[in-house]
């Protein structure tokens, strides 16, 4: 009798809990306003597929398309390779990239298998981007599209750029310049800030629209996951009971991932989230400076960075933005070291570059058909990685760094 007492007593309490949620109008609303809205992209079902994101950028990269930002998009995206690539533009003035007039640039789509080329005939300068959104870059795929670029158009200058959700190193990076869509994201708003007054309705909207694509299913929306985290925590019973019916495996995954890192004495925890859990060991922690800026609230500078995407599972070892001396400290060891870093980033850039890579799983229909075994080998790699990798990357550093 005090079993069924005590499980009604749960039920009741389990249902006042899910009432409690429902009639919560506020903070229903507060989602309600981030993800009702529509959304031509998710209509046709466009998110995800790599030459309708092409189609967008090379529309909005074009002067004398009926969007209203003129030039404004692709004069960011050259100041952000201008800033980030500034040593490296072999062959370019950064000044006079910057200082030109491209109201004359053409876009051409899918030229010669070529994602996006930028002709700008008066400045004799052409821009070549690949275009990579969840797929990977097939054998010589970008040399070959170098060779032919250079042989068609042997007079012109080239910015050659290499797009992908997280920033990752093209095979020739000596070539092929790094960009992420996050830096995208922040380009189309600040052009998008600059000229709304002067475009028309409909056509903000579709840009807004295509922001908040981006910001949900390629770089992740920081500001829908903080509203989450705030109604989680206020209406823990009654989402921890959906949850329980509903299981989400990138967040069972990052988890996983969290408790490990958690259940290791020398690793310590950084800001993370689903898609990216960060983290050091403490070894590193006490010898390296946190000189960071811009990155995570503990002003670290290096950090490991699990990306945990619904594709796959990958880690890197990333040094951020912030202090120069420590950054080309940091590099420079990476540098007299190659055997350790694999994955790396053949140059320092100015804000985030990835000095090790590893990818441990590419998900596929197995691993939706059994979870269970999707979360046994995560386990097994991570943990290999965490007691193999992990350990010889942390004592070279350690004993090949110097900081005065």
């Amino acid at each position: 009798m005090e079993d069924k007492r005590l499980e009604r007593e749960q039920y009741d309490e389990d249902k006042q809990a899910l009432q409690d949620f429902l009639m919560d109008i506020n903070d229903l609303n507060r989602i309600e306003e981030k993800t009702s809205k529509f959304n031509a992209f998710e209509t046709l079902g466009i998110v995800n597929t790599e030459i309708r994101h092409s189609n967008v950028l090379g529309w909005l990269m074009s002067p004398n398309e009926q969007h209203g930002i003129g030039e404004t998009f692709i004069s960011k995206i050259i100041q952000e390779v201008t800033r980030n690539y500034d040593v490296e533009l072999k062959g370019h003035d950064p000044l006079k990239l910057l200082l030109r007039d491209y109201h004359d640039l053409v876009v051409r789509r899918e030229w010669r298998n070529i994602d996006l080329l930028a002709i700008s005939e008066t400045n004799k300068l052409m821009l070549v981007i690949e275009n990579k959104v969840w797929s990977k870059e097939s054998a010589h795929q970008l040399k070959k599209y170098q060779d032919i670029v250079e042989s068609e158009y042997p007079e012109y200058q080239k910015l050659f750029i290499y797009l992908t959700p997280f920033g990752d190193d093209a095979s020739n990076p000596d070539v092929w310049m790094s960009m992420n869509y996050r830096q995208i994201v922040e380009m189309i708003e600040s052009a998008l800030t600059l000229k709304q007054n002067m475009m028309e309705t409909s056509v903000k909207h579709f840009i807004e629209q295509y922001i908040d694509t981006l910001r949900r299913y390629v770089v992740g929306d920081n500001e829908i996951e903080k509203i989450c985290q705030e109604i989680y925590f206020k209406h823990k019973r009654a989402l921890d009971l959906i949850f329980e019916y509903k299981p989400d495996v990138q967040s069972d995954i990052a988890g996983t991932l969290r408790e490990m890192i958690e259940a290791d004495d020398e690793l310590v925890l950084d800001d993370s989230n689903k898609g990216f859990i960060r983290f050091t060991t403490k070894g590193l922690d006490q010898k390296i400076p946190n000189e960071g800026s811009g990155w995570t609230s503990s002003g670290r500078i290096l950090l490991f960075e699990f990306q945990n995407t619904t594709k796959g599972l990958r880690i890197k070892l990333i040094i951020g933005p912030g202090d120069e001396n420590v950054r080309n400290n940091l590099y420079d060891v990476v540098s007299f070291n190659p055997a350790y870093f694999r994955g790396r980033n053949k140059k320092l850039t100015s804000a985030y570059t990835a000095i090790y890579l590893k990818n441990f799983l590419d998900y596929n229909d197995n691993y939706e058909l059994n979870q269970e075994k999707l979360h046994e080998d995560i386990k097994i790699k991570v943990d290999r990685f965490l007691n193999s990798d992990l350990r010889e990357l942390e004592w070279v550093l350690l004993n090949e760094l110097s900081f005065k």
